[in-house]
């Protein structure tokens, strides 16, 4: 006998109120465990709808009965009619009672199927935090929680996920992550750094090459528009299962490609990604200005609770070496910015009394470049630069350049360099026009270039192809001199060679330092403020 046929069954005999105890739970049980079942048994039951109009013509049936029997005065007639009659209203209430609970079972257990078999999807993931973001498609609100099926689409920018008490993930755009169900999530582009909790071991990253499943702490993988993948493991360990390979165990610094050919080992790059996002600040940070108006003269002022914080006067002086003239004026970004300074590439630059800052605490630099589209690669070096150039002490010294090191990634893009590590943008700047530049580095215990620092041109997130790990700890208690405008921070001596250049080419305006990691919202408002007619 089908299934269908004996729930069928089963019904026609709660509903005539025929079925025993074990067979209502019986029923009970099928209609929990089949959506179809349930659906049928409650067409069924509409088709009876009739019911109460059945048990009303049996009750009225029964009131003629008691008509007909109170004419009737035999005694023993009575006595047999009131017993038949007793039984008779007993079959009778029992049932109406059957059938009445029938009735309530049916229409009941659409409710506890679908709170057991097809409960509300439990939260898979919540959205915490988003930076510099841009959606594909619909946008997802800070504390949405993401349940079985959500997909996340991102053009640029960075999110921090919660999974759920499992760990969080850090995504940076372009980027595609789906969570089809509990304790995995599908990485079709972008890359993605999961920092695992306890509870969170075994979380399984899926992605076009293969699957990455965590057994420790935290790893980052990364899927390229050419469809290869690579995981890197930055504590702890993993289990990489490339596509038709085996399954390898990664620890720290270990790393896999993963691609139609399967897997293979490959040096380990945790510097390719963000591991955190930008702290918040809770209070206005601290800033110095300089705001380049005054349109002639060698001073240049200075203001901000940064430039009244020193003894001496942060006014920039403009100054000159060797071939070069002083630095001249210019029209800035707009009318609104008023004017702005040009350095010659071949000895202008201007100084600061102050220092910058120093170590690893967080700090934001924002200004507008305008880089000639002309540009050599020997006039990179030195737009912005502080702290000790030491080649035997990395990671003392911040420069910002158009980067003019072709091993280092493409020439023209914003680089933030230490001496040791740099970050390299992606958009080229060498086109005669304003940009507006924001770096931005949040600090912390160790904050690294590769993995704190993100750099903004006009407003919008940069793409980094090409970084590497350097830990910033600037030194500018022993630096020989304050902040730099237009000159390398690793010249020295006129007479000193320096094949790739020793001063900056280009314009300079509105040059903001910050004691603390500004938001893209907050670093688009300054940007707003002198917004370049372009």
């Amino acid at each position: 006998m089908s299934m269908e046929k004996h729930s069928m069954e089963l019904l026609a005999l709660v509903r005539d109120g025929e079925a025993t105890p074990k067979q209502i739970s019986e029923l009970n049980t099928l209609l929990r465990g089949d959506a179809s079942l349930l659906k049928m048994a409650r067409e069924q039951n509409k088709m009876h709808s009739l019911l109460s109009v059945v048990l009303e013509d049996e009750l009225s049936s029964e009131r003629r009965i008691h008509g007909i029997m109170a004419e009737v005065k035999d005694a023993d007639a009575d006595r047999f009619v009131e017993g038949v009659e007793h039984r008779l209203m007993w079959r009778r209430w029992r049932m109406r009672a059957m059938a009445v609970a029938a009735v309530l079972m049916i229409a009941l257990i659409p409710a506890i199927y679908l709170s057991q078999k097809v409960a509300k999807p439990s939260t898979m993931a919540t959205l915490l935090r988003a930076d510099g973001v841009t959606w594909t498609e619909s946008v997802i609100g800070i504390g949405t929680a993401l349940e079985a099926g959500a997909s996340v689409k991102i053009d640029q920018g960075m999110l921090e996920i919660d999974l759920d008490g499992r760990g969080r993930l850090i995504l940076e755009g372009p980027a595609h992550l789906d969570f089809p169900e509990e304790g995995r999530a599908t990485l079709t582009q972008g890359r993605v750094v999961m920092r695992a909790t306890e509870k969170g071991h075994g979380y399984m990253i899926e992605t076009p090459q293969g699957n990455i499943i965590d057994i420790g702490t935290e790893f980052g993988v990364t899927v390229g528009s050419d469809g290869l993948v690579e995981t890197h493991v930055i504590d702890g360990s993993i289990e990489a299962i490339p596509k038709g390979g085996k399954s390898v165990t990664l620890v720290r610094n270990d790393a896999m490609k993963m691609g139609p050919g399967g897997g293979e080992s490959i040096t380990a790059d945790p510097g390719q990604f963000y591991t955190e996002m930008p702290p918040q600040h809770g209070k206005a940070p601290r800033y110095i200005r300089w705001s380049f108006d005054e349109g002639e003269g060698k001073i240049v002022g200075s203001e901000g609770e940064l430039a009244s914080s020193i003894s001496n006067k942060a006014d920039m002086v403009l100054q000159s070496m060797g071939k070069g003239a002083l630095p001249s004026w210019i029209p800035g970004p707009s009318p609104a910015a008023g004017t702005a300074l040009s350095f010659d590439g071949e000895g202008s630059y201007a100084e600061s009394a102050y220092r910058g800052i120093g170590g690893g605490k967080p700090r934001t630099v924002c200004f507008w470049v305008k880089v000639p589209d002309d540009f050599s690669a020997t006039q990179g070096y030195g737009i912005v630069s502080w702290g000790k150039h030491d080649p035997h002490r990395p990671g003392e010294v911040w420069q910002l350049s158009a980067n003019p090191e072709e091993k280092d990634g493409p020439i023209g893009r914003l680089r933030l360099g230490l001496m040791g590590g740099q970050i390299i943008g992606s958009t080229d700047l060498r086109d005669g026009k304003w940009h507006h530049i924001g770096v931005v580095m949040y600090g912390g215990s160790q904050p690294n270039v590769g993995t704190h620092v993100i750099l903004y041109v006009d407003g919008e997130l940069e793409k980094i192809p090409r970084r590497a790990l350097q830990e910033v700890r600037t030194e500018i208690d022993e630096a020989e001199h304050g902040v730099w405008l237009g000159r390398n921070s690793s010249f020295r001596e006129t007479g000193q060679k320096h094949p790739l250049g020793k001063f900056f080419r280009g314009g300079l305006d509105e040059l903001y330092i910050f004691d603390a990691a500004l938001s893209q919202s907050e670093v688009q408002s300054l940007m707003r403020k002198h917004q370049a007619a372009r």
